[in-house]
């Protein structure tokens, strides 16, 4: 099958020439998608083209190659072309594209005095009376125990998710929040959480004051929301167990630490305790939000939410679906922007909150963007996809060096600090002993539907230009899954 883009053209023949010219919109603006009530149409030169349901935008009308998984080549759609030659194709994937090994033999005293070793995989170690305790280092009446350790370990309870439609079930849980990060596991830098442009981005980030001003300067579409959608600085990190945990152990097992999730989306509502909605307008609704996963929560280092239904420690919260959550339903930690917006007004007043959610496909402006880090060079750099459509994840990246006609796998940076395992992030980079890769380089990325978004020269420089703020250099791929 063909994956090409999706192509609206709309004519301005019937309308006078200055009215077209001051209705239509510019290049690389909004031209309609869901709830919008802008332009519909492009000025000359530039084509609507369909990015997803909710964002339409003006391009360039340049053809683009479509490659099916054949090799079959074709010529349909548009898009922004960058530099070398863009395409979409689809690639036949497996129903799991990573596996969790076995986990080796493990030292108990690497658990410390507040985790028991379960199952060679450190667990919470509670004091079984009490379903507000996070350590057993005191007497308790009950005596200590710990959860199951499928609630401690990655990918065990959460299977991998390669599709997502627009009716998906919605779950009851409840939220917490973590705070502003510049990265989290999935390593997206100052993606997604620079917002501009709206009346909440007086607190949104402030603590990020001057450099969300000149990453939003250098990337407009980064820092925008989707039409009628609030996404950008909202993220989430679900209970650690949601396939997207490390564990320091497994560092010499292959690659058990997937980060499969990163980058897919949810649609979160703020409910009242009993689980209900608010009615638009009483006291208490705020609009409802869209979350991107940048992180996960773990088990061991956050007991009390984060270990999966039956095994949260949240005993003195009393909301219907709250403690325990459903057993279908995950935990979901959320930025402070996120939870500023639930409450309303950049609100924190609460520490938890009842919620309900969904799986969406994401709303993302513009295109599929690679954030490369600092250092690059023919013989090692690290990159991270950010800005992916549809399912929002990805499961390979792959690179091809000028003169080169196959294409290098790339793997999750393998160094980490061991104490913080997290630090390692979700950054792709060269396999050691492989290079050189010379500019201009190439590169294919891969979803978990099987979709692929190829730009052959998408890197024609190790060095960021002037434009690109210190240590944040994003690049256009120049094409986005549909």
């Amino acid at each position: 099958m063909i994956l090409a883009f999706t192509c609206l053209v709309l004519s301005t023949a019937l309308l006078p020439p200055v009215l077209a010219q001051a209705t239509c919109a510019t290049l690389w603006a909004q031209c309609g998608g869901s709830g919008s009530s802008g332009s519909s149409c492009c000025e000359s030169g530039s084509s609507c083209v369909q990015v997803n349901s909710y964002y339409y935008q003006c391009t360039p009308t340049t053809q683009v190659s479509t490659v099916s998984s054949t090799g079959t080549t074709s010529v349909s759609g548009t898009a922004s072309l960058v530099s070398g030659s863009l395409y979409t194709a689809t690639e036949p994937l497996s129903t799991s594209t990573s596996t969790q090994v076995p986990y080796p033999a493990a030292n108990e005293s690497s658990c410390g005095d507040s985790w028991a070793l379960v199952d060679n995989v450190c667990c919470p170690y509670y004091c079984t009376s009490n379903n507000e305790s996070e350590t057993c280092t005191s007497p308790c009446s009950g005596g200590c125990g710990s959860p199951d350790s499928s609630m401690c370990k990655s990918g065990t309870m959460w299977g991998e998710q390669t599709t997502v439609g627009s009716d998906e079930d919605w779950h009851y849980s409840r939220s917490t929040h973590f705070g502003l990060t510049d990265a989290g596991a999935c390593g997206f830098g100052l993606y997604g959480l620079c917002t501009k442009g709206s009346s909440t981005a007086s607190w949104t980030d402030p603590m990020l004051g001057d450099t969300c001003d000149a990453f939003c300067t250098a990337y407009p579409l980064l820092c925008q929301d989707p039409s009628n959608v609030t996404l950008r600085g909202n993220f989430a990190a679900p209970n650690g167990d949601y396939y997207t945990q490390f564990w320091p152990s497994l560092a010499t097992e292959g690659n058990p630490d997937n980060y499969l999730s990163c980058g897919e989306c949810f649609e979160l509502v703020r409910t009242k305790d009993d689980g209900t909605d608010y009615v638009v307008g009483e006291d208490g609704y705020t609009d409802p939000i869209y979350l991107e996963i940048v992180d996960s929560c773990p088990c061991d280092a956050n007991p009390k939410w984060c270990c999966g239904s039956g095994a949260d420690h949240c005993g003195e919260i009393d909301f219907t679906y709250g403690c325990p959550i459903p057993e279908d339903s995950h935990h979901m930690d959320l930025s402070d922007i996120a939870m500023g917006r639930l409450q309303g007004n950049g609100s924190l007043n609460e520490g938890v909150i009842p919620i309900r959610y969904k799986r969406v496909p994401c709303p993302k402006p513009g295109n599929v963007y690679i954030w490369v880090r600092d250092g690059a060079g023919p013989y090692y750099f690290a990159l991270t996809a950010v800005n992916t459509n549809g399912v929002g994840s990805v499961v390979s990246i792959e690179v091809q060096g000028s003169g080169q006609s196959d294409w290098m796998a790339l793997e999750h940076d393998p160094n980490y600090t061991s104490s913080r395992p997290q630090e390692r992030y979700g950054a792709w980079v060269i396999p050691q002993g492989s290079g050189p890769f010379n500019v201009p380089i190439g590169l294919r990325i891969t979803s978990p539907d099987g979709q692929q978004i190829v730009n052959t020269e998408v890197i024609t420089s190790f060095t960021a230009p002037a434009s690109a703020p210190s240590g944040f250099w994003y690049i256009d791929m120049g094409v986005q899954f549909t």
